[in-house]
């Protein structure tokens, strides 16, 4: 089995409540969806792998993901992210986890969502209409679908992440963070450049009488690590 990974690397979590913790990041290509503020670059040909400094060609072999995985030192876990890793579903749930496994995910795909629900993490994307995907209704309700299945339980911890770029409907993302609030162990609103802070404040106050809802910018950004 084999697939398409732009990047391999270990650095610290930039995102969500795990900021700071050391992982080892898998970084597969390809997405299904076209996020407009989206800044990751994927490379369908070509993977750099950083660990062991090599630029390999696609697609890769799962055991050479596996040797990785295993012979990582001193990280809190594997982080699978993308692209969208959830299309290389039977690619992630093949990997033994001899670490644990953590993947961020867009939560657009519930059939896939089905085959990980060993991982031990999940940060999973509330995307929201300005986001510029068509078809939002349907993406809300996949969304709420793959929630549903990989939701926070005493075997998985699993957060939403909203990302919010300078325009955003708060009433809207209100609503729809109502229908996933019982499958989250808390809410993290992610601003973009440009964003506006006081407008997301006042979208974190209201939240927080539903569910605890943090504040958490891209910290790797401001340090300027990978």
């Amino acid at each position: 089995m084999k697939a398409n990974v732009s990047e391999i690397f270990e650095s610290i979590q930039g995102e969500g409540i795990l900021v700071g913790v050391r992982q080892l990041f898998i970084r597969f290509s390809e997405c299904n969806l076209r996020c407009y503020y989206c800044d990751t670059v994927t490379d369908r040909e070509k993977c750099k792998d950083f660990v062991s400094r090599k630029t390999l060609r696609n697609p890769i072999s799962l055991e050479y993901i596996q040797s990785l995985v295993d012979n990582a030192k001193c990280v809190h876990s594997v982080c699978f992210t993308g692209g969208e890793p959830m299309l290389y579903a039977d690619f992630i749930s093949s990997l033994r986890k001899t670490k644990p496994f953590y993947l961020e995910t867009n939560m657009s795909l519930p059939e896939q969502a089905e085959k990980l629900k060993f991982v031990d993490y999940v940060a999973g994307d509330l995307k929201i209409r300005e986001a510029g995907n068509p078809n939002y209704e349907e993406l809300l309700e996949r969304t709420v679908r793959s929630f549903k299945i990989l939701r926070n339980c005493g075997k998985r911890l699993t957060f939403c992440k909203i990302v919010l770029p300078e325009k955003f409907d708060g009433e809207e993302v209100l609503s729809s963070a109502e229908l996933i609030k019982d499958y989250v162990y808390c809410f993290v609103l992610q601003p973009v450049f440009g964003a506006k802070l006081d407008e997301i404040l006042r979208l974190q106050k209201r939240m927080i009488e539903f569910k605890d809802t943090r504040l958490i910018p891209q910290v790797h950004k401001y340090l300027g690590v990978r």
